[in-house]
């Protein structure tokens, strides 16, 4: 299962820890990227058109002006350094096998050690142009070169999942969490989009964070308890319910773990299956 999440506006600095090293970052072939867009963000976050060009408020400003020595700042895992509604719902740990998407480095891992930053999918670079269309272009480049790699370096194995993520042959579903500016790649295959809807059917925006970083949970905990010998928390009943019969323990069912959110309706549209919550709040 490839559960793909965007970042979040809502970043908690990390007290200590490393400085920024790219090169150590998951999906590697990315690492050129990145460090132009990092280059740009460190000579834009100095001008005096940062907020602007940034499109930041006066508030965030002494936060831009600190990314000009973002080199020195200290990382965390991504997992801690987000810390949104989203992200507050998902309780993300660094072996939760996430895809996050961001302005700053295109893909990560909930494990990569990134500093605080201020850079939206949605931002117009000096040099760069739209950060939509350069990702886009760097992440289909990279997701047909590593198609045709055969190294099974931890690395390899991680920056695969772009392959994975886009192709139509992949037997795991794609759960997609993104909002739209960082829906830069379509997902190929099967895959899964959720809203959210209150009493009356109107759409929940910010409250869907909550409940897609709920559902987020709710999926990795299936699919650790599915790739666990022992679990103290899920019965062996529990999971097959969770996994249809004619597939692999690994393949969870999406739609029977949304279930469990509240009550929810499914469309299909080809490939693609969305899933309609109300929740039991609502």
């Amino acid at each position: 299962m490839h559960i793909l999440l965007p970042p979040s506006e809502g970043k908690t600095a990390p007290s200590d820890g490393p400085t920024l090293d790219l090169t150590r970052l998951s999906f590697p072939e990315l690492t050129q990227a990145r460090r132009k867009v990092l280059s740009k963000l460190i000579e834009v976050s100095g001008s005096d058109d940062a907020g602007r060009i940034l499109k930041v408020g006066k508030r965030i400003l002494p936060e831009v002006a600190a990314q000009r020595n973002i080199l020195d700042m200290p990382c965390a895992p991504a997992c801690e350094v987000y810390t949104g509604v989203l992200y507050q719902a998902a309780r993300l740990r660094a072996d939760d096998r996430v895809i996050i998407f961001s302005g700053l480095f295109g893909i990560t891992t909930a494990a990569d050690l990134i500093p605080t930053y201020r850079l939206s999918m949605n931002v117009t670079l000096p040099g760069i142009g739209s950060l939509r269309q350069f990702w886009r272009h760097e992440l289909a480049k990279a997701g047909r070169n590593e198609a045709h790699s055969s190294n099974d370096s931890k690395e390899s194995k991680e920056s695969n999942a772009i392959a994975q993520v886009d192709s139509a042959e992949s037997p795991q579903p794609t759960v997609d969490m993104r909002s739209g500016a960082y829906q830069v790649t379509a997902p190929q295959g099967q895959w899964w989009s959720m809203r959210v809807v209150d009493s009356h059917g109107n759409v929940i925006t910010h409250a869907a964070k909550h409940y897609r970083g709920l559902l987020t949970r709710a999926l990795l905990d299936a699919e650790h308890s599915a790739h666990s010998e022992r679990s103290d928390s899920w019965s062996k009943e529990a999971c097959n319910a969770l996994c249809n019969a004619e597939r692999t323990p690994e393949c969870i069912d999406v739609e029977q773990v949304a279930r469990s959110l509240g009550r929810i309706e499914v469309t299909h549209d080809g490939r693609r299956h969305c899933i309609t919550l109300l929740p039991e709040s609502a």
